[in-house]
């Protein structure tokens, strides 16, 4: 452990008490705000197998079957134990996923990478400039939802002769509810408001660029305040119901403030199965939706706990990350998912937040 930090664990069990519309107060109270506007009142729990489109009613519909999830698990397994760094785009201008498009994008990325290279701007690979842009299969849930682009830039690193790849990243938006565009400019923008990067920062900086010039579109890390994690750590905590696998402990992290010398961080870990029995004496197991009174007082019995023990009050600190049995997530935009079963809610959560930042003027 770095110097500086403190790591607690309990095992207890413990006791409970028109376009989208938000930084957190101290508290988890009824009205917070965020520099993004309201959010939402209810959110949908995140299952394997998605089970409603609606926010806020519940809608019962068929299930897979087991050859179906397993299939699009293998389809999706590439994203799994991998760091991403999350991006929220605006529409991108006169995009085409079309065979013939995305091997010309390929080309004009190719070059532009050349030309960094040829800058001196990677170290620690020479860049062949060899890019692809390919679709992404299993992440196309809805009609609503553009189809997922992958895209691959190759390289070989150092003086070695063989091509491996220094960038991986995928355009998508998964199960999106209806289309924000307006019908005037629908016809020339595609939306796709989740961007994953893994590469270097001077590999990512070169294709945010591009990305930016070549459609016209804006593209900022995407951002997750102490309350989007608190509604993460709630939905997913519901998640690991539907898991029959041992599930890891779920961890958060809380920034200490400046003024308390000798300690950075505080990483609180919880064992699953008593995260998921605080949950489940709050929220109705067979309610698809859990309401935002619901994550207040998960949170805040998880919190109460912790002061009960060590009479330190964490919800007086900024919740930094958030760790579960189904993915990792930091504020500053770092993802690591653990479950390919989940892939695709956690990839339709991140697609929702990045609409709710969405607005068309």
């Amino acid at each position: 452990m770095a110097p500086g930090e403190t790591s607690t664990s309990t095992n207890r069990c413990m006791t409970t008490p028109q376009t989208f519309k938000s930084r957190l107060s101290h508290r988890f109270t009824p009205k917070r705000f965020t520099p993004y506007g309201r959010t939402p009142q209810s959110r949908r729990i995140s299952t394997a197998v998605p089970t409603t489109r609606g926010r806020r009613k519940n809608v019962h519909t068929r299930t897979k079957s087991r050859s179906d999830s397993s299939s699009e698990a293998e389809d999706l397994k590439g994203f799994t134990n991998v760091t991403w760094r999350v991006f929220k785009l605006s529409p991108l201008y006169k995009f085409s996923s079309t065979p013939k498009d995305l091997k010309r994008y390929g080309q004009l990325l190719s070059s532009c990478v050349e030309a960094a290279n040829q800058k001196g701007l990677f170290v620690e690979n020479n860049v062949s400039g060899k890019a692809l842009f390919c679709v992404q299969e299993g992440l196309k849930k809805t009609a609503d939802d553009p189809n997922a682009i992958q895209i691959l830039v190759k390289g070989k690193k150092g003086l070695g002769t063989v091509d491996t790849v220094i960038l991986t990243a995928t355009l998508c938006g998964v199960e999106m509810e209806g289309d924000l565009l307006i019908p005037d400019v629908k016809g020339h923008f595609t939306y796709y408001p989740v961007l994953l990067v893994k590469s270097t920062v001077a590999m990512t900086d070169v294709l945010i660029t591009w990305l930016m010039r070549h459609f016209d579109c804006k593209i900022s890390p995407l951002v997750f305040p102490p309350v989007y994690m608190a509604w993460m750590i709630a939905m997913w905590s519901g998640a690991l119901a539907n898991t029959n696998r041992k599930n890891k402990p779920v961890e958060l992290v809380y920034q200490v403030p400046s003024e308390c010398e000798g300690i950075k961080k505080i990483t609180y870990t919880i064992e699953a199965a008593d995260c998921l029995r605080v949950w489940n004496s709050i929220h109705d197991s067979k309610s698809d939706m859990f309401t935002e009174e619901e994550m207040t007082t998960f949170i805040s019995s998880l919190e109460d706990h912790f002061y009960s023990l060590f009479r330190v009050k964490l919800n007086a600190m900024q919740l930094s990350c958030v760790g579960t049995s189904l993915c990792y997530i930091g504020r500053d935009g770092i993802l690591k998912i653990y479950s390919a079963e989940h892939v695709s809610c956690i990839l339709r959560h991140l697609t929702e937040l990045s609409m709710e930042h969405f607005s068309l003027v």
